[in-house]
């Protein structure tokens, strides 16, 4: 196995993931994981590439967009659940890749459950945006499904979700 350093000196591709807990430490192989505590416009390289998935709570997406590099805020990848259409559109990132999870990690290192249904056996979970597939890549590693699909599709089962 690679470690994410000689990965990144091959492709000057790196998998970063802010938010060390349920869901942050869950798709954290082979990613570098940024707690609560590791400077954010430090620790991300402002010439790199790859997702940067943000595994937090709402209440603190301003200081992350706001402490990442300008150059890679493209490549943020919002994991939260919700309606961010206006926060996004204010930092200038509506078109940034958008997550809705449909799945369960009741404790820090517990199995996830997917939320699959009888009439949604792909599951649920749905990715739209340049890193979607990046995403539905990894959980696919972790034997759970994530349907990409284009922001069309999108808006739907983000509003159907909030209701």
């Amino acid at each position: 196995m690679q470690t994410t350093t000689s990965l990144k000196s091959q492709t000057n591709e790196e998998t970063i993931i802010i938010g060390g807990g349920r869901i942050g430490s869950l798709i954290s192989q082979n990613a570098k994981l940024l707690g609560r505590n590791d400077p954010i416009s430090t620790s991300i390289d402002a010439n790199g590439s790859g997702p940067i998935f943000i595994a937090t709570r709402n209440d603190v997406l301003g200081q992350i967009v706001d402490d990442c590099p300008a150059s890679r805020r493209k490549d943020l990848v919002f994991l939260q659940n919700g309606y961010l259409d206006n926060f996004l559109e204010s930092k200038g990132l509506l078109d940034n890749t958008q997550v809705l999870l449909y799945l369960a990690v009741t404790a820090l290192g517990a199995d996830p459950i997917d939320d699959i249904i009888s009439v949604n056996p792909e599951g649920l979970t749905a990715a739209t945006g340049i890193h979607s597939q990046a995403f539905a890549d990894r959980l696919g590693d972790l034997g759970l499904k994530c349907n990409v699909v284009n922001a069309e599709e999108y808006r739907p089962v983000m509003f159907e979700k909030l209701m």
